[in-house]
């Protein structure tokens, strides 16, 4: 799937009563009709005709019409384009979660946050490591999850320059949740590790179009005993 693609697909589910529509159009054992959709979803018949022609133009349904010999207007009905694709379904469900967390009445940040740390946890064994080694497992785990970690020192802080988000697209629609859940997991990590300065940590979001840096401060004197002979 191109970019171009993917990313018209995403803005086709950034709305909720699309999502749940193609969740049903996926699901059934055979194609639908707009009114038996509309009952299900909860929405008038003619807000989910006009859902459905949104999904059918994105290319994620396909119609079809009913050739049954019945009196009356042809039934149109709805299935799915293409079989059942795992990568796709975690995908939708990524959107709807992330979707519920934005709704949040603080835009899901500390919410998501605590779900980043939990994720480190799952993640990474709890360690006591200099700032120097801990910052570098830190990138090591970045690296494993897909976001093309690079580091870059300054006399201030070691920058973990991330320029392959594998979230990017989600991140761009819900940069509160999608970019508190990585920094949750950058700030999970490094306290894991016992690293000094974690909770100093930050994550800049998109920098760059393709660009999010996270900033680890160097620790103060006497803040960092792990790197001591005697630590």
């Amino acid at each position: 799937m191109s970019k171009a693609t993917s990313d018209g697909h995403h803005a086709v589910l950034a709305v909720a009563s699309r999502r749940r529509l193609l969740d049903l159009v996926q699901a059934a054992d055979e194609p639908m009709d707009g009114a038996s959709l509309a009952e299900a979803i909860g929405l008038h018949l003619t807000t989910t005709r006009f859902h459905l022609q949104v999904l059918e133009r994105a290319g994620l349904v396909q119609r079809t019409v009913e050739r049954g010999g019945r009196a009356g207007r042809p039934r149109q009905l709805f299935s799915a384009v293409g079989g059942a694709d795992p990568a796709q379904s975690y995908r939708q469900l990524a959107e709807v979660l992330v979707g519920a967390l934005a709704d949040d009445a603080d835009g899901g940040g500390q919410r998501a946050e605590e779900a980043g740390r939990r994720w480190a946890a799952m993640r990474l064994p709890m360690a006591n490591l200099s700032w120097d080694d801990g910052t570098r497992r830190v990138e090591a785990l970045f690296d494993r999850i897909g976001f093309g970690p690079h580091l870059c020192d300054d006399e201030h802080a070691r920058h973990v320059e991330l320029d392959a988000c594998p979230f990017r697209d989600l991140a761009r629609a819900y940069p509160q949740v999608v970019c508190a859940v990585h920094a949750g997991l950058l700030r999970g990590a490094l306290t894991r590790l016992n690293v000094p300065a974690a909770e100093r940590a930050r994550l800049r979001p998109f920098v760059e179009a393709e660009l999010c840096i996270a900033d680890i401060p160097r620790p103060a004197d006497g803040e960092d005993p792990a790197s001591s002979p005697m630590g």
